[in-house]
Order: C-alpha cells, then sequence, then structure tokens
C-alpha cells in the first residue's frame, strides 16, 4: 500500500468521500426498521388503551344519545312553536310512547312543506305513560293547560342512568333539564 502522500489531495478527497458514505449507508441500515420488542411494546400499550378506555367509550356513546334525543326534541318544539307564530296557524307535535314489545319510541311532526316528519329513537326509552300533543297557537302559547314534561332515559351502565326532562309550559315555554338515576 502506498503511503497517502502519492495519491495526492484528490486521493485524499477521494477516500474521505468513500468513507462517509459507508458511514451514512450503516446509520440508515441500522434505522430501517423496528426491533420486534419495540412493536410488542407498542401493541401492549394499545392494549391496555383499550381494555381500559372501551367500557369508557361506550358509556361516552350511551349517554350522547339520550342527550340527542332530547335536545332533537328541544329544538323541533321550539321549531313547531316559531312556525306557529310565522304563518299564523296551530301547528302540531305529537309525541308516541311505544311499549316495549313495538320500540322505538318515536315523535311526528309536519314540516312547513307539509310532510310527515317521524323521528325514533334506538335505545332511548320516553317515559311517559301515554301519547302526548302539544299543539302550538298562532300567539306561540300551548293548548295544554298545566306544563307537559315529555322524559327521556337511558340505563348506561348497571350504577347509573341518564333522564332529561323536556318541559313545555302552557304559555309555550319549551326547556330541557338532566338527571341521573339508579337503574
Amino acid at each position: 500500500m502506498a503511503p497517502p502522500l502519492l495519491f495526492g489531495i484528490a486521493g485524499m478527497e477521494e477516500s474521505m468521500e468513500t468513507r462517509r458514505r459507508e458511514a451514512w449507508t450503516d446509520r440508515n441500515r441500522r434505522a430501517a426498521g423496528y426491533s420486534l420488542s419495540e412493536i410488542l411494546v407498542v401493541v401492549a400499550l394499545i392494549g391496555i388503551f383499550v381494555l381500559f378506555g372501551g367500557p369508557a367509550l361506550g358509556e361516552a356513546y350511551r349517554s350522547y344519545k339520550v342527550r340527542t334525543a332530547a335536545n332533537n326534541l328541544t329544538t323541533d318544539l321550539r321549531a313547531q312553536r316559531y312556525l306557529a307564530v310565522t304563518n299564523r296557524a296551530t301547528r302540531t307535535l305529537t309525541v308516541n310512547r311505544v311499549d316495549h314489545s313495538t320500540a322505538p319510541n318515536q315523535y311526528s311532526y309536519l314540516n312547513p312543506l307539509g310532510r310527515t316528519m317521524t323521528v325514533t329513537f334506538d335505545g332511548v326509552e320516553i317515559e311517559n305513560t301515554s301519547d302526548t300533543s302539544v299543539a302550538f297557537t298562532n300567539r306561540g302559547a300551548t293548548t295544554v293547560t298545566a306544563t307537559l314534561n315529555v322524559i327521556f332515559s337511558m340505563d348506561i351502565d348497571s350504577t347509573r342512568g341518564d333522564r332529561y326532562t323536556v318541559s313545555i309550559t302552557p304559555t309555550g315555554q319549551i326547556s330541557s333539564a338532566y338527571s341521573t338515576y339508579t337503574p
């Protein structure tokens, strides 16, 4: 092997470039993938998150369903009241409390185009004992003489249930209240 002085400066630069290229290739070769132990740790962590987070997500979904049912009824009642005042015509919304053998529970009303709209609930119970109709007059009041309550409920788990009470007063005020119960 010849001493480095025989190659000159060009030879030294070429030798350094070769070493850099080899070092870069080694680094990339080592970083190309994950080891089996790293993958197993990640899979174990995901399993722990699913184990503890799964039931909480299920409870949150059931709670969301009952809250959404109450919010939808409240919104539709307010829309019917608004349409009654705007169009100077009586508007009616009917809540059907269907027994457990013919579920689901539902409510229906006429939309501004005259089509019957029916909203059903999957798993959410209406606790009223009979069908209920709410008619709004052209002044925004209702035809009922006392405050009317429509109660939505759903068992969230074995220790807690969510309940929303939608109240309609004779003057046409509509409100919703939340509470919990033990199933």
